[in-house]
């Protein structure tokens, strides 16, 4: 049983075809995904998307990312509260973070808003889901200061160093299709060294699709191509990954 620990399936203009893509996912073993939120309004579509897919073992975040940055208020943060305490599905605030290659909002409007989701993730004892581009100095000084603990950083793409910052702070490494890319040598090793209770998987589909299907769109079926490349390079089963990822999505999200 897999869990794809990020996904965007309720993009409804991606994936018109929902119906065959949840069918491949359970008939590949992908029986459990996390749908997560980009800005307030897909926020809120993730979360109406479990809903309607209530027979899913789906859950949601809620979560404003860097790109959309200047969209965080303390009337979002509010409504994201009351979600939170009203709504069970929502399992983390996400995906947040810093993203200084793209750098579509100015710096000091992303760090504050990666603060106050950051305390707000806090406030509510939920995960954060970390994105983090070419900001990596700045981000790990920013959850220094905050102070989080449930901390998941999204398809980690850093280098060793980083990766041995965020071990020792207890976070988890999620590991996408880019760890699949041949000229990834250097984010295989990071994945050998991964401590088994500290590692995820996930597509973050349709993005980032695994090198056997690279140039097709992503779907959750192909976090299983991601799962074949980390057993082989930690030396275990597939079954025995797939389920040492899904107990490890189990305590980060805390879902049953």
């Amino acid at each position: 049983m897999f869990t794809d620990t990020h996904s965007h399936i309720h993009f409804a203009k991606e994936f018109p075809d929902i119906d065959g893509i949840l069918a491949r996912a359970e008939a590949a073993g992908v029986s459990r995904q996390i749908i997560v939120g980009c800005t307030p309004k897909d926020s809120f579509q993730a979360l109406d998307f479990v809903k309607k897919y209530s027979s899913h073992n789906f859950w949601s975040t809620l979560g404003v990312h860097p790109h959309s940055s200047n969209q965080w208020n303390e009337d979002i943060e509010q409504k994201f509260e009351e979600l939170v305490k009203s709504e069970k599905k929502i399992v983390a605030l996400g995906e947040i973070g810093l993203d200084y290659f793209r750098n579509l909002q100015p710096k000091d409007i992303q760090v504050a808003a990666f603060r106050g989701q950051l305390q707000l993730a806090k406030k509510l004892d939920l995960a954060a889901v970390v994105h983090v581009r070419d900001a990596w100095d700045d981000a790990l000084q920013v959850l220094l200061e905050e102070g989080n603990t449930r901390v998941i950083l999204h398809c980690f793409t850093g280098n060793s160093t980083h990766a041995k910052t965020c071990l020792d702070r207890g976070y988890f490494i999620s590991f996408s299709g880019v760890v699949t890319y041949p000229k990834n040598e250097y984010l295989r090793d990071i994945a050998i060294a991964v401590p088994e209770d500290k590692f995820l998987i996930e597509t973050d589909c349709p993005y980032l699709t695994p090198q056997t299907y690279r140039g097709q769109r992503n779907e959750p079926a192909y976090v299983v191509e991601t799962a074949k490349v980390l057993a082989k390079i930690r030396g275990v089963t597939l079954p025995d990954l797939a389920k040492q990822s899904t107990r490890n999505a189990q305590t980060i999200f805390r879902i049953s």
